[in-house]
Parts: C-alpha cells; structure tokens; sequence
C-alpha cells in the first residue's frame, strides 16, 4: 500500500472512530434525559393507560420464577417502536451478568399499529412480545428465542 492510500486509511478510520465517539456521547445524554424524565413521572405518576394496565398484565400472567425474574427489571412502555422496527426491546447483558443495566421497553406505537384493531390480539401480541424480551434477559439470543416460539 502506497503511503499516500495509508494516510488516507488512518485519516478516514480516524473520523470514523471520532463519528462513533460523537454518537456514544449523544446516546448517553439522550438516555440520561429519559432517565430524568422516568424519574419525574415516578415521583408524580399520571393516569395509567389502558395499554400499560395490558402490559401489566401480561407480566402477571408469568408464572412466579419469571415473574421474580424481572422484579428487578424495569418495564416500559414507549413509543419509539417505528424507530427501531420492532414491538418490544431488551438493553442489558442478561440475569447471568450485572455489568450493564437490564430494561425491557415495549413499543406502544408498533403493536398500537399492527394489532389495536382487535383488542384480544393486541392482548396476546403484548403477552408474546413481553416474554420474547424476558427470554433475552434469561440468556437466550434471538435464533433462540425464536426457536421458542417467541
């Protein structure tokens, strides 16, 4: 390699890593927000919706060790599903490890959009979605948590 197509290299992997920095940088100020806002809503909770009262459900409807299992999980609901394409998402590093903090959100928004025209499919579609999340948090990746049914 040519030394002019090597400084190039380093220049373009240089800007890269600066752009990804750049991103890490505004995902923590964006999830500190959130944290912040989370923490207002505790302090003064509003009415509950009739969407969280299903996810509610739906974890009450987990049998007990599950239920355990996310005691220390915390569940929310969001509406940035059509941001990421999906009904439900989970942050952490699974029950197995504690080096990163574990967070199930459900997306409102998406399961609203593809199953609130009936409310019985919306009911199991939320129930699904919690325990296909739940079963990443257990240790399961998602061929695995597909080969579950989930």
């Amino acid at each position: 390699m040519r030394t002019r197509d090597r400084i190039r290299l380093a220049v373009h992997n240089f800007k890269r890593r600066r752009r990804i920095g750049v991103a890490k940088i505004q995902n923590f100020e964006l999830t500190s927000r959130r944290s912040e806002m989370l923490a207002r809503m505790l302090r003064n909770p509003g009415p509950t919706t009739e969407f969280e009262r299903m996810v509610a459900e739906a974890i009450d409807r987990l049998p007990e060790e599950f239920q355990q299992a996310l005691e220390t999980v915390p569940v929310v609901v969001s509406n940035g599903g059509h941001e990421r394409g999906a009904y439900g998402i989970y942050e952490g590093d699974t029950i197995a490890h504690d080096h990163w903090p574990d967070r199930i959100v459900i997306f409102q928004d998406t399961l609203i959009r593809d199953f609130g025209h009936d409310r019985e499919l919306l009911r199991a579609q939320i129930e699904r979605t919690v325990r296909h999340e739940l079963a990443h948090h257990l240790g399961w990746n998602e061929d695995g948590v597909r080969g579950l049914g989930l």
